[in-house]
């Protein structure tokens, strides 16, 4: 008998994270699932847990790779899959003991194309909910304006409803490719649903192998991005376009060189990238409620210390 659920988990270099996370699985109240691990070639002593852990229950099993990436990992894990519902896990992350039971009474209720929850945000000192509305209609341009935080690992999907749309995620990218993928998905159905609750724990890390948050070159994937979104079905909507261009795009651009500035990158490095992509940022909006005023803050504090640098 086939699994109602595939929780497809990709991971490369987490032995000290993949414990816990394989472990908020064990611990559901739904049982009736999967897990497809893929080692996206590990060097450390991943693979060995994973091996160790599949080895004592039948339900779990692993995929090993050379090292292609996350979008690769999880697109091997869909082709795999055989649960009429896909669930995504990342390797740091773990689960509330119910996810899988509520989301899925839930997505199974109407016979739902796509489910989604509210998230924990986990660091060294505190968890605390990701500041969320739980919104039906229009819900692709509430998620590209941070109206409605959904993490990756806080949807349940339909599988035949990801075939049916050829939706996958797009491989040969290092940044942006979950954000693309949802787009996809959010682009293609009106059915959803939606746990009212916070059933997901995503970890925010914070230590100097992971400052890709400040990296300014992560300017330039954001953009190309973007520009791909844009380009997909479904996204030539004018309220779609100005959530992506007008509060979007200028967020990330105006957050990471406020970032950049305070973690020392070079003064030129920072008026060449302001130059480049100022035109994005001035575009003053206050449709998005106090996410746009904090945005416009963060463009007068930018603009003070660029002109500082000048």
């Amino acid at each position: 008998m086939e699994a109602k659920i595939s929780i497809i988990i990709p991971v490369y270099n987490r032995e000290k994270t993949i414990n816990k996370t394989l472990n908020s699985v064990l611990q559901q109240t739904f049982v009736d699932y999967e897990v497809i691990i893929i080692d996206d070639g590990s060097t450390d002593t991943t693979l060995k847990i994973i091996e160790e852990i599949c080895s004592k229950d039948s339900r779990f099993s692993y995929l090993h790779q050379r090292n292609s990436g996350v979008a690769t990992a999880r697109n091997r894990g869909l082709s795999v899959s055989k649960g009429k519902y896909i669930t995504f896990l990342d390797s740091d992350d773990f689960y509330e003991n119910t996810f899988l039971m509520k989301m899925f009474n839930e997505i199974n209720k109407n016979d739902d194309d796509i489910c989604y929850c509210g998230s924990y945000r986990v660091t060294p000192k505190q968890k605390k909910k990701k500041k969320t509305k739980f919104l039906l209609n229009n819900l692709l341009q509430k998620y590209l304006l941070d109206t409605v935080f959904i993490c990756t690992n806080a949807w349940m999907i339909k599988k035949d409803f990801l075939k049916k749309n050829g939706i996958v995620f797009l491989e040969g990218v290092s940044w942006g490719e979950d954000i693309e993928f949802f787009c996809e998905v959010l682009a293609a159905t009106n059915k959803v649903s939606c746990v009212e609750e916070y059933l997901i724990n995503y970890t925010a890390e914070f230590d100097n192998n992971n400052l890709s948050s400040y990296s300014t070159e992560k300017i330039d994937q954001d953009f190309k991005s973007i520009q791909r979104i844009l380009k997909k079905k479904g996204m030539d909507r004018k309220d779609l376009k100005t959530a992506l261009l007008n509060y979007r795009l200028s967020a990330l651009i105006t957050y990471r060189l406020c970032m950049a500035i305070e973690n020392g990158t070079s003064e030129n490095e920072m008026l060449e990238y302001y130059e480049n992509y100022k035109k994005y940022i001035w575009v003053f909006s206050f449709n998005n409620g106090w996410r746009s005023l904090k945005l416009n803050y963060y463009k007068i504090k930018l603009f003070i210390k660029i002109k500082k640098l000048k």
